[in-house]
């Protein structure tokens, strides 16, 4: 039994090629010295390799004639950082390959402690399980491992030949000769893909690959070594509106982001499920600098058909059809050619639409105004552009004629902004169309004008009426909240609207109970049938009392656990506006950055704007989602995912201790 352990471990190490061509440098423990294991000798194969696919570029010049390859062969050499997590059905181990025994895909591999399954002289052969890499292994079930395909997957993970990522492989073996000899033949289970970025002259620190058919290619997996059948768990959808760390829906993703990139590096490594994807892919670039650099390929990837030997089949992707792993490069090109900051092309679908950390403007439209009502230094348009995602929109419903689609204007208070209403939402719905991975939020209140236009006829009917008219037009772009727990994917490429008024004439949700000059103690009711809203949004309070009012609706939102429930933070005051944005804004991204949680929307004026620490706090708003929608979605931060290296209780029938091998009495 030991023996047989013991060979079959340093086998599947040497199959698993690609290992080396991994690793991040968060490992969860160094390597113990290689000479304090015992050699073991193994013959070691690559059955079959990724379905190499062409080179893409996407501003659609041409490609080398030759198919793209792995560079420098990376993903098919041993290097002594690499590990492998042997099994014989009731206990894993870890081995690494030896100093000066590599030869390419060839080489001994021994254990990490100075004791280990040694040949016992039973002569009796038996079955093992190999798969690599070590460290994202979560347990061995029998003849079924489980594993991650992660959400935000680590530079150093992907690239760094640290021995701890690599393109998953598993494999199995039957020892011969009395446990003396085994073979193994390694096949891949997930598929790989590269993006070259160097023509992009900005320092790049992330990547995210987005699957335009919304075919997950993340998710937690298991991989059956005897029926080569991977099975990828299920959306879980009975969450409780409680849990701490429900800000997804499910554990699949249909989004990866490669997070920590070095200034030096010039592209970036995905691991992702071997599924097909019918649609291609979107690709978005993010810099140091906070700009998103994002195209598309429309491109069907992973054709193929699974290939038996090694991948039988894969379940439990919705929508999903199995293929053989493949390997893909793009090459992103020129930045010019890109759509510029699309942030949301870089957050998992799965996120609840609740728990975004969305920028919004304060009184959207006036960046034509006077000072004295000038809350926004760029129109709606230049707003998107910068990454600006929720609008206040204060249509007026006093006139002095007959409202219509063609005359209804946006006020702020008394003052006409000059702007359309319809022009408004033209605005966004081309935004969205040339954006799709984007989705916009507008919160309105119909504008009284008092004093200067409390002699005006009320409108409010007439008003309602060109609103659903105007919406009528663009009915493909705007959704309604009629339950709670919708995600982004439910939202991107669409306008979500609330209203903070009860017009009976208008057939959509509303947020109700809505004070006035309200500090965070104050909550609206009714987003929807079942949901609620939290709103700070006193603009009658300045200085520091507003900063504390700000951060205490902060602290709601950051900890918030309540998929149903919307927070709404306002920065903005009555007076002086200017002169309050150039405190409250640095002052709230200050702070943002020092939560953990989201921050719902934040609403201020000059959002975006190079003045007055607008796009200072629109960073900060946005980086905040990276912070937590990505939690426990990464390698790195998985405990535990390889024990103490030397062996693994996973049957809770036996234990290692020492490189010794007990069975617990019954």
């Amino acid at each position: 039994m030991k023996s047989r352990f013991y060979i079959v471990y340093m086998m599947a190490a040497a199959l698993v090629f690609g290992a080396c061509s991994n690793d991040e440098a968060q490992v969860l423990q160094s390597p113990q010295d290689v000479s304090a294991g015992t050699d073991v000798g193994f013959v070691s194969s690559i059955g079959d390799q990724l379905e190499i696919l062409a080179t893409e570029d996407l501003d659609g010049g041409s490609v080398a004639a030759t198919r793209s390859t792995m560079s420098g062969g990376a993903l098919s050499l041993w290097d002594t950082k690499d590990k492998i997590s042997i099994s014989d059905g009731t206990l894993m181990y870890t081995y690494q390959p030896k100093e000066g025994t590599i030869s390419g895909a060839s080489c001994s591999f021994q254990s990490k402690s100075s004791a280990s399954f040694l040949t016992d002289g039973t002569g009796e052969d038996g079955t093992f399980y190999a798969f690599y890499p070590a460290d994202a292994v979560w347990g061995w079930n029998g003849t079924t491992v489980s594993t991650m395909i992660y959400t935000e997957q680590k530079y150093s993970e992907n690239i760094d030949k640290s021995g701890v990522m690599g393109p998953y492989m598993a494999a199995v073996a039957t020892t011969t000769n009395g446990g003396a000899n085994a073979n193994f033949t390694f096949g891949h289970i997930c598929s790989v893909i590269d993006v070259d970025f160097s023509s992009v002259d900005e320092t790049v620190d992330a990547v995210a690959i987005y699957a335009n058919s919304k075919v997950s290619i993340a998710g937690k997996l298991t991989y059956n070594a005897d029926s080569k059948v991977a099975t990828v768990s299920s959306v879980n959808t009975t969450e409780t509106s409680d849990d701490p760390n429900a800000y997804c829906n499910g554990n699949q993703s249909e989004l990866i982001r490669v997070s920590e990139i070095p200034s030096t590096a010039s592209f970036a490594r995905f691991y992702l499920l071997p599924v097909a994807q019918s649609n291609g892919f979107t690709i978005t670039v993010h810099t140091t600098s906070g700009n998103y650099y994002t195209k598309s390929s429309s491109t069907a990837v992973g054709t193929s058909a699974v290939n038996a030997s090694y991948l039988a089949s894969v379940s439990g992707v919705s929508g999903g059809t199995a293929c053989k792993p493949y390997y893909k490069k793009y090459n992103f090109g020129d930045k010019s050619t890109a759509r510029k900051q699309n942030w949301m092309a870089m957050v998992p679908g799965s996120t609840y639409f609740s728990m975004l950390s969305t920028p919004g403007s304060h009184d959207s439209a006036t960046s034509n105004c006077s000072s004295a009502a000038k809350c926004q230094s760029e129109t709606i348009a230049q707003q998107l552009a910068n990454g600006v995602r929720a609008f206040d929109i204060r249509p007026t419903y006093k006139y002095s004629s007959t409202i219509t689609k063609d005359n209804l204007l946006i006020y702020h208070g008394m003052v006409s902004t000059g702007v359309l209403y319809k022009d408004a939402i033209k605005a966004m719905v081309d935004f969205l169309e040339a954006n799709p991975s984007e989705t916009l939020s507008v919160i309105m209140v119909k504008e009284d004008g008092t004093p200067l236009l409390s002699s005006w006829t009320d409108y409010t009917t007439e008003m309602c009426n060109a609103i659903d008219e105007v919406h009528s037009q663009y009915t493909d772009y705007l959704k309604l909240l009629d339950h709670s727990y919708y995600t982004l994917s439910d939202y991107r490429g669409k306008i979500f609207f609330g209203y903070r008024n009860a017009w009976d004439l208008h057939k959509t949700v509303r947020v109700t109970n809505w004070p006035d000059d309200t500090s965070v103690t104050n909550y609206g009711v009714g987003v929807g049938s079942t949901s609620t809203a939290s709103v700070e949004d006193a603009y009658n309070t300045s200085g520091d009392s507003k900063k504390t009012v700000i951060n205490a609706m902060l602290d709601l939102a950051s900890a918030n656990t309540n998929k149903a429930r919307f927070h709404y933070t306002f920065t903005s005051v009555a007076n002086s506006i200017t002169s309050s944005a150039n405190t409250q804004n640095p002052a709230a991204a200050t702070y943002i950055s020092s939560l953990t949680g989201p921050t719902g929307y934040v609403y201020s004026d000059f959002m975006g704007s190079s003045s007055y620490s607008g796009q200072t706090l629109l960073n900060a708003v946005i980086n905040q989602n990276y912070k937590y929608v990505y939690k426990n979605r990464s390698r790195c931060s998985m405990a535990g995912a390889s024990g103490d290296d030397t062996g693994v209780d996973i049957s809770a029938d036996e234990y290692a201790n020492d490189g010794d091998v007990y069975v617990k009495g019954f």
